[in-house]
């Protein structure tokens, strides 16, 4: 790659080899002889980073540059001289009005290739005609025309000499990849406009819980999610509520083929990767899947991989209580948790060591440092201190040859690690047991633990000779597969779906009624007997509407993504929400006999949680339509970028993933920037409304979302939610529009007036307006995309429209009347 200073005399030799202006050239001979050598020699541009006559919509441009596509050059032949005001400021920066007044050539080329650039989502326009070059700004960032903005001029080859450092700075490739021109010219540009939610006197404000939400939260809590920390009630826990990993939803919104391809792209097409295997429980007969055992028997741990929530403690606990319960009863078992045991634990080693001393103790009634055991566990060894140099004293001197025995054992139980091995052996070896270690949510710990919990279940397997579970996150084995423990170990995968969301709430809201109607005492279950009346008529409305009513099946499984912890994290923050009116709800089913939850109430809560307006920090959700630039059309980027990886099937692989260049390409098709469709990829990963196919989420620094963009990324249930339901719905709407800048001054005046309001008349008010607005820049936008209709996306949620409007009537003739 060529240097500053290599490039600055290569423009030299430019200009010495043009110096008679009396030779005119064409448009070709200027290219070949001029602009080629700016483009290459004095910018430094790669020549696999150069486009020439590029054809697309019916149109040629003369130079695209930069991969994805950054700028577009319009070439004029030399003679075509600009016509540029005198004075260039010492920025050399000129206003666009004041260049379109020019007439003939510049302000035909300004517009031709700003309309290039708009059409083809491309930053940068240049007109050049060779000795001159005029560049700008020229997507819709500032909120108004790009040619109302300012221009970078070099009226002269020798002016850009002159200027080298900015010239530099501004078009080379380096400094067209750092955005350099962009900051330069937009220092002074119109902003962002500020969002409602800037209006109200406090933001984000929290809403208190009521004292029987409050109560009904705690209860919930415990009965719901804590009751598995009770050892009494686990095993009833998971004979009664265990559901089958990998069961194909009837609410899914993603595709059969997607949800079952979910872990097959963690690795790139030309990497050795493990062979990945699906664990599929056998309905016709109970026991270990013999592919499992076959792994066990070389030496190796069973790696369970799945996303953090679907179920992979679920899957080792059912193994132990009902699918392999055989096999454990008749094992040597351990059990250990990295999650909450561990969490204060500084020596990992150390503490898995201390936790299989404690349940041999606990469980098998084995002191691994009691004499009789100790003997029996290196007798072998007792038989060898005997022939050995101390075994003279045996006959002689008895006491001393113990204190000497005695003293050799004692060496061997302080080597604790060897020593719990060879203790472990013996007990195998003496009750002929399978010896079972079972080493769980590592995944809940930071990388390092995981990659130490990794090499510890390796030496578990293949020296202790244990069947040994271990489960890691996706991302966690990408990452250590790449550079981490596992780079050198061959193995097999076991990857763990997640459950159908529907059967797991079904069967976790029966058994939290059973245990608050005392059909599963609650003594048993280690709690404080407490009044719960309310909390099992809560549960019973909760039960009936999720089996009556389709579309909150639907919304849970999609808004969680199949991750059952957040699921049930979701359930019960929905039990004690200060958002829903839990009173209402109770006194009506006391008094009517049942109650079926609207879907509006579950939105309201994965919308708002605890604050009394959407957070786009807290929330569930995501709004779709917030932008990153004052650009009026990027309200609808996300969406469009959904919609691709959604519904054209041609961009993406047979596992649902889509190419990151082919997304940026297809969006710049649609008129955005790449930096603004990197931005949005990444607030959406973060969201969990796509995902890479290494699973992991983006840091923030001071400038916002930061980190490489990955190969790949495909939708996923959230996203789909997002864009086939929420994009319409009133709720959403109502939620979003706070958040949302809106480029109409009048629009947000009139919603200022109450703001603050939660009357059901105002905030309908302010929705339809937003609506409106938003179908209004849906309207001016000049590209709109065959697999994206903003207007038909609107329909999908009238009905929700409507019965805000029958309730807005209703309260308005019920006024009315009183009057």
């Amino acid at each position: 790659m060529r240097t500053m200073h290599e490039c600055e005399q290569s423009l030299r030799k430019i200009i010495e080899e043009n110096f008679d202006i009396e030779k005119i050239r064409n448009e070709a001979q200027t290219r070949h002889h001029i602009i080629n050598k700016i483009i290459t020699d004095v910018f430094a541009w790669p020549d696999d980073q150069i486009e020439v006559e590029d054809y697309e919509q019916s149109t040629f441009t003369d130079y695209e540059l930069g991969s994805p596509r950054q700028v577009i050059i319009e070439a004029k032949r030399e003679g075509r001289v600009f016509e540029i005001p005198a004075g260039l400021s010492t920025k050399n920066i000129i206003d666009l009005p004041t260049l379109l007044k020019s007439k003939g050539d510049l302000s035909e080329a300004l517009k031709q290739v700003q309309h290039y650039c708009a059409s083809r989502g491309t930053p940068i326009a240049v007109a050049t005609n060779g000795h001159q070059y005029i560049s700008f700004i020229a997507s819709n960032q500032n909120g108004c025309s790009p040619l109302d903005g300012k221009a970078l001029v070099f009226d002269s080859l020798s002016n850009m000499l002159d200027n080298f450092i900015l010239a530099w700075n501004m078009l080379s490739y380096f400094g067209v990849k750092e955005q350099r021109l962009m900051k330069y010219l937009a220092s002074d540009v119109k902003g962002i406009p500020n969002k409602l939610s800037s209006y109200l006197t406090m933001y984000p404000k929290v809403r208190y819980a009521s004292e029987i939400q409050t109560s009904l939260r705690q209860i919930s809590e415990l009965i719901i999610q804590d009751a598995l920390e009770s050892t009494e009630t686990e095993e009833i826990f998971y004979k009664k509520c265990y559901c089958e990993s990998g069961a194909l939803s009837k609410y899914a919104l993603l595709s059969k083929e997607m949800i079952q391809a979910r872990y097959a792209a963690l690795f790139s097409d030309n990497e050795t990767s493990p062979k990945i295997t699906s664990v599929k429980p056998d309905k016709r007969e109970h026991g270990l899947d013999p592919s499992i055992m076959a792994e066990a028997l070389s030496k190796r741990p069973i790696v369970l991989i799945g996303d953090v929530g679907v179920g992979k403690t679920s899957f080792v606990k059912n193994l132990i209580y009902s699918s392999a319960f055989k096999e454990f009863n008749e094992a040597i078992y351990i059990y250990i948790d990295l999650g909450a045991k561990a969490t204060l634990a500084k020596n990992l080693q150390q503490f898995i060591l201390n936790e299989i001393e404690e349940q041999l103790l606990c469980k098998y009634n084995t002191d691994t440092s009691e004499l009789k055991f100790v003997r029996g566990v290196y007798s072998r060894d007792i038989q060898r201190f005997a022939s050995g140099i101390w075994g003279g004293l045996r006959e002689t001197n008895r006491e001393k040859y113990e204190e000497k025995q005695l003293e050799m054992l004692s060496s061997k139980i302080n080597n604790k690690d060897e020593h719990l091995k060879n203790s472990i052996a013996h007990l195998s070896n003496q009750s002929k047991k399978q010896v079972i270690i079972c080493i769980d949510n590592a995944d809940q710990r930071d990388f390092d633990t995981q990659q130490q919990a990794f090499i510890i279940s390796q030496e578990l397997a293949k020296e202790w000779c244990s069947l040994v579970f271990i489960s890691v996150r996706p991302q966690t084995f990408f990452k250590s597969k790449s550079s981490g423990a596992l780079t050198a170990y061959p193995h097999k995968v076991f990857t763990i779906s997640p459950p159908r969301i529907d059967q797991v709430l079904d069967k976790r809201l029966q058994f939290a009624l059973e245990m608050s109607e005392g059909k599963i005492p609650l003594e048993k279950a280690e709690f404080v007997r407490i009044n719960i009346d309310n909390l099992s008529i809560f549960i019973k409305v909760l039960l009936e509407s999720l089996r009556r009513n389709r579309s909150l099946g639907e919304f849970i499984e999609n808004i969680t993504g199949g991750n059952v912890r957040q699921a049930l994290t979701f359930i019960t923050g929905f039990i004690g929400s200060p958002n829903v009116e839990a009173e209402k709800i109770i006194r009506t089913y006391e008094q009517e006999g049942r109650y079926i939850i609207p879907i509006h109430e579950f939105s309201k809560q994965a919308l708002l949680g605890e604050f009394s307006h959407f957070d786009p920090n807290t929330s569930l959700a995501m709004n779709i339509f917030d932008i990153s630039i004052a650009d009026e059309s990027e309200h609808f980027l996300v969406p469009f970028i959904l919609a691709t990886l959604s519904d054209k099937s041609e961009l993406q692989d047979r596992d649902g993933f889509c190419n990151t260049r082919e997304i940026i390409s297809e969006m710049q098709g649609t008129g955005y920037i790449p930096t603004q469709t990197e931005h949005a990829l990444r607030r959406a990963t973060n969201k969990k409304l796509i995902e890479t196919s290494q699973r992991f989420t983006f840091d923030e620094d001071e400038t916002g979302l930061i980190g490489e963009m990955p190969a790949k990324f495909r939708i996923t249930s959230t996203g789909q939610y997002h864009l086939k339901r929420w994009i319409s719905d009133f709720a959403y709407l109502d939620a979003m529009l706070f958040d949302t800048p809106i480029f109409n001054p009048e629009i947000v005046n009139n919603m200022r007036a109450a703001c603050e309001s939660f009357n059901i008349e105002d905030r309908y008010n302010r929705v339809v307006a937003f609506r409106e607005y938003l179908l209004s820049a849906w309207n001016r936008l000049v590209i709109k995309p065959s697999y994206f209709d903003f207007v038909e996306a609107l329909k999908m949620g009238e009905s929700s429209f409507d019965s805000v409007e029958r309730v807005v009537k209703t309260n308005t003739f019920k006024s009315h009347d009183i009057r």
